[in-house]
C-alpha cells in the first residue's frame, strides 16, 4: 500500500513539474525570412523577459494561457497565447517590418502612438522601482526592505536590461520623428548612398531634438549639408 502511494505521489509530482515549462523557437522577419536578434520576448503573466540571441533563438518560461509579446523598434508586435501543444513543440515567430507612409512629407505622429503602445504593453517594466540605493531609503532608515538576492537575480537583471532597451528605442524613435529621412531628402536633395551617409554622420542626439523646434532642425540640416558637400582637403 505504501509503495502504491509512493508511485502515485511520484506520478503527481512528475505531472506538476510540467505545469510550468518553456516556449522556445526562432524569430524571423516576414518578407526576407531572415533571423532577428535582440527581439523583446515578454511574458505578461509571469513578467519574465528575454531577448532573442544572435541566431534568432528565444526560450522563455511559460504556463498554459500565458500571454507572450514579441516586439522591437521597427516591427509590428506579435502576441502568443500559450497552449499545451505550444509547450511541447518549437514555436517560430514571424514579425512584420513596420513601414510608415507619409503624405506630402508631413512628420508622422506614429512616435506618440508607438510610445503609448510600448508603455501599455510594458507598464510593469516601466513602473518598477530600484530596490537599492538612497533614492528608495528614508532618512531614518526605518521600514526599509531590501533584497539583494532579488535585485541580482537573473530575472531582475533581464528586466533592467529590457527597460534600458525600451528607453533607448523610445529615444531612437523620437530622433527619427524629429529628423526623418523623407524631410532630410527633401531639403538636402541627397539620395541613395549619399543620403544614408549624411543621415548617419549628422544624426542629432536625443537631447538636441528635445530642445530644438522645427525651424532650428531645418537650420541644422542646412548647415550640415553645406559641411557635407564641402570638398575634402587631401591628407
Amino acid at each position: 500500500m505504501n509503495r502504491l502511494l509512493l508511485i502515485i505521489a511520484l506520478i503527481a509530482f512528475t505531472f506538476s513539474g510540467h505545469t510550468q515549462s518553456v516556449v522556445s523557437g526562432r524569430i524571423y522577419e516576414k518578407i526576407s525570412d531572415s533571423l532577428l536578434t535582440g527581439i523583446n520576448v515578454y511574458n505578461t503573466t509571469s513578467k519574465a523577459t528575454v531577448l532573442s540571441d544572435k541566431n534568432g533563438h528565444y526560450s522563455i518560461s511559460a504556463n498554459e494561457n500565458d500571454k507572450i509579446i514579441f516586439s522591437a523598434a521597427g516591427f509590428l508586435p506579435d502576441t502568443l497565447v500559450v497552449t499545451y501543444n505550444e509547450l511541447l513543440l518549437q514555436q517560430d515567430i514571424t514579425l512584420t517590418t513596420f513601414y510608415i507612409s507619409l503624405k506630402n512629407v508631413r512628420i508622422t505622429n506614429s512616435y506618440y502612438n508607438d510610445s503609448l503602445n510600448r508603455r501599455n504593453e510594458y507598464r510593469d517594466i516601466y513602473h518598477q522601482k530600484d530596490i537599492l540605493g538612497d533614492r528608495e531609503r528614508p532618512s531614518t532608515g526605518v521600514g526599509v526592505s531590501i533584497s539583494p538576492l532579488s535585485y541580482f537575480s537573473s530575472r531582475a537583471r533581464e528586466k533592467r536590461q529590457l527597460k534600458k532597451k525600451l528607453e533607448k528605442e523610445e529615444k531612437d524613435d523620437y530622433i527619427d520623428m524629429s529628423f526623418p529621412v523623407e524631410m532630410v531628402e527633401r531639403y538636402t536633395n541627397l539620395h541613395g548612398d549619399s543620403l544614408r551617409l549624411f543621415m548617419y554622420q549628422y544624426r542629432p542626439s536625443y537631447e538636441f531634438c528635445r530642445n530644438t523646434d522645427r525651424p532650428d532642425i531645418l537650420a541644422y540640416i542646412s548647415d550640415k549639408v553645406k559641411e557635407f558637400r564641402k570638398p575634402k582637403k587631401p591628407a
